[in-house]
């Protein structure tokens, strides 16, 4: 579980829902039975402000989750009374709707207690549109959710405080087991038997998984009472970067011996070396690898072939590096506080609702610059304003058709249209999520109207235990597909609606057609109104990519700087890592066709640029150098610096530049020139070959391979955006040089071998 839930997110956010609503339920139903009211009404408003504290309130202390959950009464009591005064005044009953969605949306622009004030002035305001009640029964509904929120608070103070500290070790538990897994997947890929391609898919995929958990445990440094801190959350920083790359490398050389067809001899003698380590422990890391050095100076074929010698060289480096990891680790959990003060840590990753900051940054970087299209193009809006315009536009439309459907139940519509807008930022996303809202619709009906005819109004516990059970479940699956949520809720709903005897089997029909009305009307309304292409995004997210590389270029001119460097250049990866999973968001919902064209562009552009990503990573892994580089060393790697970056900012303008009109002609008439990307293979060349066998000239050999790599992508990425690629630049085979300093760091790391 903690490997699919890193954190236990998924599993905390169920369980508030399980052991929170009941409580609140309990509550309402107690006050109904004292002062007379239907049981169905304090149940369910009593449901209503532990399900929302569930569903909004989240933070760093238990105060604090407190503190927002008691701060939700006022919201519910305003909008309960308003709901409940207006009744007899219709239009204004909508038009009040109208601006209710309206404040909801706007309102998380101002921090989360505006956010939540928001949310519970609509969802109270709906739930009274459902209470054929009189006024004078308000002071015992205000009681209902006064005394539902103290339940609340009293559970999840006591059952479900924060704990930054043991967020972070289920974190770290989490990674270290998905290194496991990487390093079974690589052995698996290695054997005679695997030819298929079943076996480099589920590598690939575990690889996927490891990195993000990498970056979920390097983000949890930085949350407030984590416990690590000072020198101890770099460390701690280091080591997470450190096992990662460890384990990844070995994904690295497993998946190229396969790919490359390597004899089953070699790729046997890796892998055995690999489950060695994972039949004993990463201590056994530096013994494995003496053991295959040892079969290696025997073996016909490593011997032979260089290519084979510095796959099996690099995994033996690769083995002792996880042995020494293993021991770091062992030396970290000792020392590691169980609390700390403050942000301890200030980690590039930004973590949102326990996962990396996806395309949300990219949203508002675009918004910030006016990056709609259409006649919009000039203005500037927050993205909670545009929502927030959105919807009120989405629900003045479907209010009159949804009414003219099914007066009594028009707020199915305005459901849809809130539903469909909220943690959505583009068509598709929200295309998406309406095609999940109809999936789950109609397979919740299905189980709801079966279950409905076989409990029937009989057995009012087994509907409660239903009822929680199926929110517990869609509240679990929510972060992994909206369906499931939809699903529950939909069960839910028909339970609702038996026991108020309004149900009917078409009830379901009903609901499907409104809520997708209000869905795909709302989807139309993004389209026309404030519309922000989705080109656009791909392009920022581009080349906010491209400046992490450039700062990564950087932090590179002092690669002889000791510690500190080092640790700059992990930083500086790992921002790399954060926009490159920000591109990866906002590219990956979009719906592909086979035209080619620009999406055959971003598909290869994020290839690319993922690849870029790993090959820094790599670059950034290497440990620091023991003396500064000399005076000209250090002079031809800033002028590396200076051309690599400065081609890359040329390639950043063109991305820019290659928008819909974007590459308009001068009023002069003038052509536009065109730009050229630079190449500095010949400078990295130069440098490279002026290097000795010492580990620090090893380390900057390795790093500036790297550049070398990252060039090369670059360069093959520059004509798709109508750069001209320097022609003169050669392209040199590095095969030979690598293997030849891989050979001689084992010889260095084992004198014995």
């Amino acid at each position: 579980m903690l490997m699919h839930d890193i954190g236990l997110v998924k599993m905390f956010a169920a369980g508030r829902v399980l052991f929170t609503l009941p409580a609140g339920m309990a509550a309402g139903y107690g006050v109904a039975l004292i002062f007379g009211l239907p049981a169905l009404v304090g149940i369910m408003l009593g449901a209503l402000p532990a399900f929302l504290s569930c569903f909004v309130v989240v933070d760093s202390t238990a105060s604090r989750v407190a503190a927002r959950s008691a701060a939700l009464y006022v919201p519910f009591a305003l909008a309960l009374f308003c709901s409940i005064a207006l009744r007899e005044f219709r239009v204004l009953e909508l038009v009040l709707i109208i601006l209710l969605l309206f404040i909801q949306f706007y309102a998380s622009r101002f921090g989360v207690w505006v956010g939540d004030f928001g949310a519970g002035l609509f969802a109270a305001y709906l739930v009274g549109l459902l209470l054929p009640l009189p006024l004078t029964s308000f002071p015992v509904l205000a009681l209902i959710f006064a005394v539902s929120l103290l339940a609340t608070v009293i559970v999840r103070s006591a059952i479900f405080h924060p704990n930054a500290y043991r967020s972070l070790m289920r974190s770290r538990r989490a990674f270290l087991a998905w290194g496991t897994r990487v390093l079974e997947a690589s052995a698996d890929v290695l054997d005679e038997s695997s030819r298929d391609k079943r076996a480099h898919v589920r590598l690939r995929r575990r690889r996927s998984q490891y990195h993000e958990a990498a970056l979920i445990a390097d983000g949890m440094l930085a949350v407030p009472g984590s416990g690590a801190t000072g020198e101890t959350a770099e460390r701690l920083h280091s080591l997470l970067f450190d096992t990662e790359q460890a384990i990844d490398g070995l994904a690295r050389v497993a998946h190229e011996l396969a790919s490359a067809g390597a004899p089953a001899e070699v790729r046997a003698g890796v892998a055995r070396a690999i489950r060695l380590v994972l039949e004993r422990s990463g201590g056994e890391g530096h013994a494995a690898a003496t053991r295959l050095l040892a079969w290696a100076d025997t073996s016909p074929e490593v011997v032979a072939d260089a290519r084979w010698a510095n796959a099996v060289h690099r995994t033996a480096i690769l083995l002792d590096d996880i042995a020494a990891t293993a021991d770091e680790w062992r030396s970290v959990r000792r020392s590691l506080p169980t609390s700390g003060e403050g942000v301890p840590f200030e980690s590039p990753v930004v973590l949102f609702m326990g996962r990396p900051a996806g395309a949300t940054p990219i949203l508002n970087a675009e918004l910030a610059d006016g990056g709609m299209s259409g006649p919009w193009r000039r203005l500037k809006v927050s993205p909670a304003l545009r929502t927030a315009i959105q919807a009120a536009v989405a629900v003045a439309i479907v209010e009159p058709i949804a009414l003219a459907l099914d007066g009594q139940r028009f707020y199915w519509g305005v459901i849809g249209v809130m539903v469909v807008l909220a943690g959505t930022n583009s068509i598709h996303d929200r295309v998406r999520k309406t095609v999940n809202r109809g999936i789950g619709t109609v397979i919740g009906g299905a189980i709801g109207i079966v279950l409905v005819h076989f409990v029937g109004v009989t057995h009012p516990w087994i509907t409660l235990v239903i009822v929680v059970v199926f929110l517990v479940a869609g509240m679990y699956g929510f972060t992994r597909s909206y369906a499931f949520w939809v699903i529950g809720l939909v069960v839910v709903l028909c339970q609702v609606y038996n026991y108020s005897g309004a149900f009917s089997d078409g009830l379901i029909v009903y609901r499907l057609v409104e809520n997708l009305l209000g869905a795909v009307i709302a989807v139309i309304v993004s389209a026309v109104i404030l519309p922000l292409a989705t080109g656009r995004m791909i392009r920022r997210a581009v080349i906010r990519q491209l400046a992490t590389v450039r700062r990564f270029l950087e932090a590179s001119r002092g690669m002889g700087s000791g510690p500190e460097s080092a640790a700059a250049l992990r930083r500086a990866s790992r921002a790399i890592d954060q926009a490159t999973y920000q591109l990866e968001s906002v590219m990956k919902p979009l719906v592909r066709f086979t035209s080619g064209g620009g999406s055959r562009r971003d598909d290869r552009t994020r290839t690319a640029l993922v690849g870029v990503a790993s090959t820094l990573r790599g670059a950034a892994y290497r440990g620091e150098r023991h003396r500064p580089l000399s005076d000209d060393r250090a002079t031809s790697l800033s002028e590396i610096v200076d051309v690599l970056g400065g081609s890359i900012s040329g390639l950043s303008e063109a991305v820019a530049a290659s928008g819909p009109g974007a590459r308009a002609t001068p009023a002069s008439g003038a052509p536009v020139p065109t730009p050229v990307w630079r190449s500095s293979a010949s400078l990295l060349t130069a440098l490279d070959e002026q290097l000795a066998d010492s580990g620090d000239d090893v380390l900057l050999s390795y790093r500036l391979h790297a550049l070398m790599r990252v060039d090369e992508a670059m360069a093959g990425l520059a004509p798709l955006y109508g750069m001209h690629v320097d022609a003169t630049a050669p392209r040199t085979d590095l095969v030979e040089r690598r293997a030849h300093i891989t050979a001689g760091h084992v010889r260095r790391r084992f004198p014995a071998a």
